[in-house]
């Protein structure tokens, strides 16, 4: 514990941010595209419906951190251990890093 409160005490007074710039509840909708029309003649249900809250951080120029918590809005299927197209326990986690490209607009 002394470790970990040594190391975001040097994060914060070297400037960086551990507050995270935007807080965002969402919902979210994971699937293929090609299991839906017009893509396919067979259309499927299958993905995953999440509601959640995002933390995003601004790393460098560009460069973003977002990490999620939430939950599958999907139901139980009895004959699988999860909820929807998700294996496992209901709560959901996602992170991403990426690098955002503005357009000029």
């Amino acid at each position: 514990m002394k470790r970990i409160t040594l190391a975001a005490t040097l994060a914060a007074l070297n400037g960086c941010a551990l507050v995270p710039a935007t807080v965002t509840p969402e919902f979210v909708h994971i699937s293929h595209a090609t299991q839906h029309e017009p893509f396919t003649d067979h259309p499927t249900r299958y993905g995953a419906n999440i509601a959640d809250v995002a933390l995003g951080w601004n790393l460098a120029p560009h460069v973003t951190l977002t990490l999620a918590e939430g939950v599958s809005l999907d139901r139980h299927y009895p004959w699988m251990p999860g909820y929807g197209e998700i294996v496992g326990p209901r709560e959901q986690f996602t992170g991403r890093i990426g690098y955002t490209f503005n357009t000029g607009h």
